[in-house]
């Protein structure tokens, strides 16, 4: 479900077709990709991110544009403390989804937790603006306050 209108660019949309072209995007079928999604899913419910994370690897390895994958591959890189590679992960989500908004705003906690405090703070200033989900810019604004107060003390 798309949060908003924002269309994909000419870059996003070519790799998302390179992706899909892979050899192993086509070795399992759809359902058995949720089977194991379930199991990934099953683990990170639990807050067991380090077993979910190898298996979240599998998933985007086998199906490299389903966003859920993709997100659950960040989700435990970021609980892990992997905020760099996390980032990473995340900013091929806002390639291939860029009305993602929640994923945004993962990379800038990313961000805050790495100490890339003017990179969060720009990345939470752009998702405060209008046309941003209010629950997205609900919390930005905390963040970005909670951040500008840190840096004032």
């Amino acid at each position: 479900m798309a949060d908003s209108a924002i269309e994909r660019d000419e870059f996003g949309e070519a790799l998302r077709n390179g992706l899909e072209g892979l050899p192993s995007s086509g070795r399992l079928t759809p359902e058995q990709l949720e089977v194991v999604y379930a199991l990934a899913y099953a683990h990170a419910a639990q807050e067991q991110y380090a077993q979910a994370l190898p298996v979240f690897a599998f998933l985007a390895q086998y199906g490299p544009t389903r966003k859920h994958y993709l997100v659950g591959l960040g989700v435990c890189l970021q609980m892990l403390g992997r905020s760099d590679e996390a980032i990473t992960i995340y900013s091929l989500v806002l390639t291939l989804y860029p009305d993602s908004w929640h994923t945004a705003l993962r990379v800038a906690e990313c961000q805050l937790a790495g100490q890339q405090l003017d990179q969060a703070r720009r990345t939470l200033e752009l998702l405060c603006t209008p046309g941003t989900p209010d629950e997205v810019r609900v919390r930005a604004e905390a963040l970005l306050q909670l951040t500008s107060r840190e840096a004032a003390s």
